[in-house]
């Protein structure tokens, strides 16, 4: 349940005319969180990649981390826990999970999958933003459009995924030019349950902050993903996702980079003077 919340933030990390006071908008609220949508979906269909420093903190366990984005999905390499450069010992451990990643294909065809099955997940999340919530302009703010939403109550969620989905709401930001999404600050305002409460249930009062910045001349990138959510599912395991992400130094690769190219690179720049 934990890999069906993820996608849900991710979904909402996602134009022309800004919202004045005294003035009505050239366009809906719900239009412009279309173009946004469209904007988010045609840049998902180009290959991009990049290379990025990712400052990880999960419940007190800190790390640093080198993210290479490749066409098989991410690889990474810690460079510091907790808050400290790995000693001798644990950059020869890290160098070992790598090389086993290399030797093992069943291990990365599984990655891949994952990957895969995670991006399909998102981008049905992403399509369904303009059907899910209702919005409402309220204002700018550091140059970009505010808008509040809350759940579409004629909205159907089908899967676990879209019920967390239809169970946020809050604000988001969207830069007004290029109608994409800056910011969002959302918090679950009811309990989900599954199965009627036997399966589980994600507890009310969780919270989602996403930032996205641009990093290229037409590609943005999140930064920041800070969640907080709880519950219980089956088996009285108690979910407890308390996570921020801090994503900085972008760095565009090949287009085609592959995992063994990513590793190697990861190995160059650990072991560069």
């Amino acid at each position: 349940m934990i890999r069906a919340i993820l996608p849900v933030a991710g979904a909402l990390l996602l134009c022309g005319v800004p919202a004045l006071r005294g003035q009505s908008p050239a366009q809906s609220a719900h239009d412009l969180v279309k173009d946004v949508v469209f904007n988010e979906l045609q840049e998902r269909r180009e290959v991009s990649l990049w290379q990025y420093r990712v400052e990880k903190r999960v419940a007190s366990q800190t790390t640093v981390e080198q993210e290479i984005e490749t066409v098989s999905g991410p690889v990474f390499r810690v460079l510091a826990r907790p808050g400290r450069p790995l000693d001798e010992a644990g950059q020869k451990k890290e160098t070992e999970r790598l090389n086993n990643l290399l030797r093992n294909p069943a291990e990365q065809a599984h990655m891949e999958q994952e990957y895969r099955a995670d991006e399909q997940r998102l981008q049905r999340l992403i399509a369904a933003m303009p059907d899910a919530f209702l919005y409402a302009y309220d204002g700018m703010k550091d140059g970009n459009l505010r808008l509040s939403f809350r759940p579409n109550p004629a909205f159907n969620p089908l899967t676990y995924e879209a019920r967390v989905y239809h169970a946020l709401a809050g604000e988001i930001l969207i830069q007004p030019q290029q109608k994409r999404l800056v910011y969002l600050d959302a918090h679950i305002f009811a309990e989900v349950d599954f199965g009627f409460g036997l399966l589980g249930r994600i507890d009310r009062g969780g919270t989602f902050q996403i930032g996205r910045e641009q990093v290229g001349h037409t590609r943005w990138k999140t930064v920041l993903v800070d969640v907080h959510v709880s519950g219980r599912m089956v088996l009285f395991k108690t979910i407890s996702k308390d996570q921020r992400v801090v994503r900085s130094a972008f760095q565009p690769v090949p287009s085609n980079l592959s995992v063994r190219e990513a590793v190697a690179m990861l190995d160059a720049a650990e072991t560069a003077p």
